[in-house]
C-alpha cells in the first residue's frame, strides 16, 4: 500500500481492517489523523487553540505509551494506539499551532525592528 507509507508502518497486526482489506494507516495513525480533523473543528467551533497545559500533559500520554511499550516489551492494544494517537493528533497539533504562532510573531517583531533601522539610517 502506498497510500500513508512514507510516514506509516502498516504492520497488519496493528492496522484496522474493513471487509478483510488492510487499511492505509496503523491505528494510531489513524488516531493522529482523526485527532487532527477534531482539532480543526475546534478551531472552527472555538476559534482558538486548545489550553497550553492541557494540550502538553495530554500530548505525552504518546510518547510515554511508546517509551513504556519500548522498555517493557509489550505489544499493547490497538485500543491504546486509537486512544494516544487521538489524543496526540488533537493537542500535539495545538502545541505545534502555538510554536508557529510565536515565530511568526518573532519573525515579524524582528523584521519591523530591521524595517525601523533602516529607515532610521536613511534619515
Amino acid at each position: 500500500m502506498w497510500a500513508g507509507g512514507w510516514w506509516c508502518h502498516q504492520l497488519p497486526a496493528r492496522s484496522p481492517h474493513l471487509w478483510g482489506a488492510q487499511l492505509p494507516l496503523c491505528w494510531r495513525c489513524t488516531g493522529i489523523l482523526v485527532g487532527a480533523f477534531a482539532l480543526l473543528g475546534w478551531l472552527v467551533w472555538r476559534r482558538r487553540v486548545p489550553p497550553l497545559r492541557l494540550s502538553l500533559a495530554l500530548a505525552l500520554l504518546l510518547p510515554l505509551d511508546v517509551l513504556h511499550a519500548v522498555l517493557t516489551g509489550g505489544q499493547g492494544d490497538n485500543a491504546r494506539r486509537l486512544l494516544t494517537g487521538v489524543l496526540w493528533g488533537i493537542f500535539g497539533t495545538s502545541l505545534f499551532l502555538r510554536f508557529v504562532k510565536h515565530a511568526a510573531a518573532c519573525l515579524s517583531t524582528s523584521g519591523a525592528a530591521r524595517a525601523d533601522a533602516k529607515t532610521t539610517t536613511l534619515v
